[in-house]
């Protein structure tokens, strides 16, 4: 899975978060047919308009929720609860499209330690996921996305029969990531109180990685300690810089190739996260 990041700097409106990123074609739907000219009528192709890409294959009664719609309903909470579009990813030149959008300021952790409420509005061409909104917490000091609560930091986007999104599922949205923000908020400062021994690490690293796996796994675990004691804003000895460390770990070396880390720090290691997030709350 490779991502291409666009710094869309606090416009307002989707339709200019689309631009900027590129993103505002659309997906079209075509027929398939194998190489020996025989007809798939149970399978089509999605296609970007823009430049004929195939972003996905799904089946016949799929139907695509266009980019320019699909997050203009956003806009409202954007105009109402001073949010921004600050960041676009495009996941597999456009299998996935996720919009990024910053809410309700900054929240201070610790001095200088400073993390900021995001939603992503994350939209698939490819069958695999279903429009969905996705609360997580950005820490500035080393650029990692933080998540937790698998279930509770997603919330679906419900559309009605002929395509429209209510003004209610808005609110919703935003309501439910307040309710999580203030609880991740006050998990965090937890966190960032609870000095650590070093058998509590150890029991972290083996919920993370389990046992055994020779050298390879050595290694890991060698570079989280290592993110730990002296990564980015972490080497304090708490569970928040443990828990840092890992995730600084998966965003920043867990993949050598720079569109996969990316795309790992977005969507694609969503899980090892919340296993690490889980993993760290037993200690505390």
């Amino acid at each position: 899975m490779k991502a291409t990041f666009y710094d869309l700097g606090g416009v307002k409106t989707a339709e200019e978060a689309l631009d900027k990123s590129a993103c505002n074609w659309e997906a079209q739907l075509i027929e398939m047919v194998t190489t020996n000219g025989i007809n798939v009528p149970e399978h089509k192709a999605v296609v970007r308009s823009d430049n004929n890409w195939v972003i996905g294959v799904v089946g016949s009664r799929y139907r695509p929720l266009q980019p320019s719609f699909a997050y203009s309903w956003f806009d409202a909470v954007c105009a109402q609860h001073n949010a921004a579009y600050t960041g676009a990813y495009v996941i597999d030149g456009g299998h996935k499209v996720i919009l990024e959008a910053t809410v309700n300021g900054a929240i201070e952790i610790r001095k200088n330690d400073v993390v900021f409420q995001k939603i992503q509005l994350i939209n698939t061409f490819d069958g695999s996921y279903p429009f969905t909104a996705q609360f997580m917490v950005w820490r500035q000091v080393c650029k990692n996305g933080l998540m937790g609560w698998a279930k509770e930091n997603k919330c679906k986007v419900h559309h009605t029969k002929n395509g429209e999104i209510k003004a209610a599922e808005a609110m919703r949205v935003l309501s439910a990531g307040t309710v999580f923000f203030k609880r991740f908020e006050e998990q965090l400062r937890v966190l960032s109180q609870k000095v650590l021994d070093s058998a509590m690490v150890d029991r972290f690293i083996k919920e993370c990685f389990g046992e055994g796996g020779g050298t390879r796994r050595e290694n890991l675990v060698e570079k989280v300690k290592e993110c730990y004691e002296a990564g980015m804003g972490t080497g304090q000895g708490t569970a928040y810089d443990l828990y840092n460390g890992y995730v600084e770990w998966i965003d920043h070396y867990r993949s050598s190739d720079v569109e996969t880390r990316l795309a790992n720090s977005v969507l694609g290691a969503t899980y090892l996260k919340e296993t690490a997030w889980n993993a760290i709350n037993k200690l505390v």
